[in-house]
């Protein structure tokens, strides 16, 4: 081993000279730094007998994968994420050293030395290391699986001598896809896709948004409203650059902390938005209007359910989210179904700074006299719905491009119950449309509501038994 490492320090030495010659002050080159060696095992060997407790590997074995990660832009810290061979399995393994993509860059085939090492899972993956003290001596099994120190690790992470292009470790997967234990730490690109609204005008590092523990939260969204959290930490040297807006293609290492997914861009060089923007939440329904002048609508035909599985669709209506990602669904309690719609989310995913969501309902006015509807609030921290009607509205048209004519004040709604406990629906009284409103147009209930607001605006709001005669 001591014959080895010489070796290793006359190549190293070698390459920086002929740097310095070359009057190349950039990354070394270490090229010339590498080995080949025989694997005696597979790193489904190792990760296959992974478990919650750390447990010692005492053969004398070798396996190899490639690196996915980087710490050039600052975003991994101490860490590197790999993938076997057969792309099949992602891992980590943590280090106590900086720099470490000038000897383990994205691409590269390295053999782990295995004698003596550590392994556990760790967030859902396999983690290879050291072991360290988890602080109560009379419990080994409270020790964890932590960094390999800076003395050892280049005698355990061995740099080949054979290395891939990274397109051809990519993994092109939709956000959908991704939210799965089998993509972590491999590395995967997401097409189509963009920041969310609340992202816009913010920095990667930003405490004025979705910031915790060292890092910023963002999230991106795809077409069909799907999110990932991109998180960024306060030591990327991108911290300081502003969002992009557009649309592209993002890459980067797919990461876990506890139950949410941490996608780990690597440098901006990842990140390939520039296409022009798309809605990210587009309006909903709309495929089946039908201006009546008389109808009832009690939310019993359709599906009910939370945020994520509530109907959303309502073929005779539209559904638009103008600002944030937050639609209307339809919820049931006690055997009574309703619209529903709260900024509140305790999932980031449903966390938006502003919400303005509108239901479009037509309405053939000429044949209408009135209408009238049932409301319910909860957690109320203030007013958040509104009705208007409209007879300029173009069916899943851009709301702001409409003349809204406020009529709110005509109806009571119901407020001031700040528990959670629902109180009975409250009616609205009846409006009489005025005599000169005539042809067909809509009825739009308004919610406005997020966390922008001090304090957040989050009132949850139901509506039931809409009644146009």
């Amino acid at each position: 081993m001591k014959k080895f490492k010489i070796i290793l320090t006359t190549a190293l030495f070698t390459t920086l000279f002929s740097c310095v010659n070359g009057d190349d002050y950039g990354t070394p080159d270490l090229s010339n730094e590498c080995v080949t060696l025989t694997t005696t095992k597979e790193v489904i060997d190792i990760t296959s007998t992974s478990q919650s407790n750390h447990q010692e590997w005492t053969g004398e074995d070798i396996i190899e994968a490639y690196i996915t990660s980087s710490d050039e832009g600052g975003n991994f810290y101490k860490s590197i994420s790999l993938v076997s061979t057969d792309g099949n399995i992602g891992f980590s393994i943590p280090v106590d050293a900086y720099n470490l993509y000038t000897k383990y860059e994205p691409g590269r085939l390295v053999y782990i030395n295995m004698k003596n090492r550590y392994y556990q899972i760790d967030n859902s993956a396999t983690v290879i290391g050291s072991l360290y003290d988890g602080g109560d001596i009379t419990n080994p099994n409270n020790d964890d699986v932590g960094r390999i120190s800076g003395v050892e690790y280049e005698d355990i992470i061995l740099r080949s001598c054979s290395n891939v292009n990274e397109d051809d470790l990519v993994n092109h997967v939709t956000i959908a896809q991704a939210s799965s234990n089998q993509y972590i730490n491999k590395l995967i690109e997401f097409d189509n896709v963009q920041f969310t609204d609340a992202s816009l005008n913010q920095n990667y590092y930003d405490t004025d948004v979705f910031t915790i523990g060292g890092g910023t939260n963002h999230q991106i969204t795809d077409e069909f409203g799907n999110t990932i959290t991109v998180r960024v930490s306060e030591f990327a040297t991108f911290a300081g650059d502003q969002i992009p807006s557009g649309n592209g293609k993002i890459r980067g290492v797919l990461t876990k902390f506890g139950s949410t997914w941490q996608f780990m861009i690597r440098t901006l060089n990842d990140v390939k938005l520039d296409q022009p923007r798309i809605d990210s939440a587009p309006p909903l329904g709309g495929t089946n209007i039908q201006y009546l002048g008389s109808f009832l609508e009690d939310f019993e035909t359709y599906t009910s359910g939370s945020v994520t599985t509530g109907q959303k669709i309502f073929p005779k209506y539209v559904n638009d989210p103008v600002e944030g990602g937050n639609y209307w669904y339809c919820e049931a309690f006690s055997n009574n179904k309703y619209l529903k719609m709260t900024a509140f989310s305790s999932n980031s995913n449903y966390q938006f700074d502003v919400n303005r969501v509108y239901f479009i309902m037509p309405v053939d006015f000429s044949a209408a006299n009135n209408m009238s509807f049932k409301s319910q609030d909860r957690f109320d921290v203030g007013g958040v719905l509104k009705v208007y009607y409209s007879t300029d509205y173009a069916v899943l048209g851009n709301v702001d491009d409409a003349t809204l004519v406020d009529i709110t004040s005509n109806f009571t709604i119901a407020s001031g119950t700040t528990g959670s406990a629902s109180q009975p629906f409250v009616n609205s009284g009846v409006y009489n449309f005025p005599t000169s409103l005539t042809g067909n147009g809509f009825i739009l209930f308004e919610y406005t509501g997020g966390y922008s607001y001090t304090p957040a605006l989050t009132t949850t709001m139901h509506i039931d038994d809409i009644a146009i005669n």
